[in-house]
């Protein structure tokens, strides 16, 4: 038995936590996003991540990334952070993704190490951050952090095989939790998210997004609402929400599920939050 409180997310409350801006506001409204990410051979991962923080309305976007194999010329949205320059604490943030593309090296180590020893609040933790942290045992995480593992990444934690989880996923999201002692998404078919004892089941998404580099422009997407003061249960919420509709919506108008790439969530993104506001009128 699950021993929690199911909550169905809805349309009306992803309207409801969408961010809004003021015609008087500045960039500075939309928060300042930092995603640490991208190693060699996997910088299309940090791309895919920084640029879902911005579309999602993150007034600022800084890449903190390994310099000397990025381009920041080729990237001219965001600003570039070397991060074997430059430290976390002297960098202006307002919410902080760590994890795609990372890969697993001392300085990725490092990085998740000086987040905790900081004690930032406002932390999406996806992919090798994840690998990290069960590796060397980094757990249990802040209150306030995001973890968003899918069933592989979570089994490890739990030390049991994905396809138990796959069986009753509301049983383990609780059991991660308890664990993790953080807010933990649980991506999948009906994404969950839980804090404490409760668990909202997020009522978008398809099939479609089996495809690597979605979990990436999720982070980011996360980070970018965290970073407009949403709050991490209703960041993580939205921004699940949000790229679910995108996927359906996908499958809407191309009638297929095989074909969606995660670059393409990213240019679907200014009519899911238009259509999704619109609704309200």
């Amino acid at each position: 038995m699950v021993v929690g409180l199911l909550k169905k997310f809805k349309d009306s409350q992803a309207r409801a936590l969408l961010p809004k801006r003021k015609k008087t506001d500045s960039k500075v409204a939309g928060g300042r996003s930092l995603i640490i990410a991208g190693s060699k051979g996997m910088l299309g991962a940090a791309v895919l991540s920084a640029t879902a923080a911005a579309r999602v309305g993150s007034g600022y976007v800084i890449l903190m990334t390994d310099r000397t194999k990025f381009s920041s010329v080729r990237y001219p949205d965001f600003l570039v952070a070397d991060w074997k320059d430059q430290k976390i604490k002297n960098i202006n943030f307002s919410a902080i993704g760590i994890g795609p593309g990372l890969g697993s090296s001392h300085q990725s180590l490092h990085l998740l190490r000086e987040l905790l020893r900081l004690k930032v609040k406002n932390v999406v933790i996806d992919a090798d951050a994840l690998n990290l942290c069960y590796k060397y045992k980094l757990y249990p995480l802040p209150k306030s952090w995001i973890a968003t593992p899918h069933e592989g990444e979570l089994a490890r934690f739990l030390k049991i095989s994905s396809s138990e989880i796959k069986k009753n996923r509301k049983k383990f999201i609780l059991k991660a939790v308890k664990k993790l002692k953080c807010i933990v998404l649980l991506k999948g078919f009906k994404t969950l998210v839980a804090q404490d004892q409760n668990i909202y089941e997020i009522q978008t998404g398809n099939k479609s997004l089996a495809k690597a580099g979605t979990g990436d422009v999720l982070t980011g997407m996360i980070t970018g609402f965290l970073a407009q003061s949403v709050s991490s249960q209703e960041a993580a919420c939205l921004g699940a929400y949000v790229h679910g509709w995108m996927a359906d919506q996908w499958q809407k108008d191309k009638n297929d599920e095989l074909s969606l790439m995660a670059s393409d969530l990213l240019d679907l993104l200014p009519k899911a939050l238009y259509q999704i506001r619109k609704k309200e009128k």
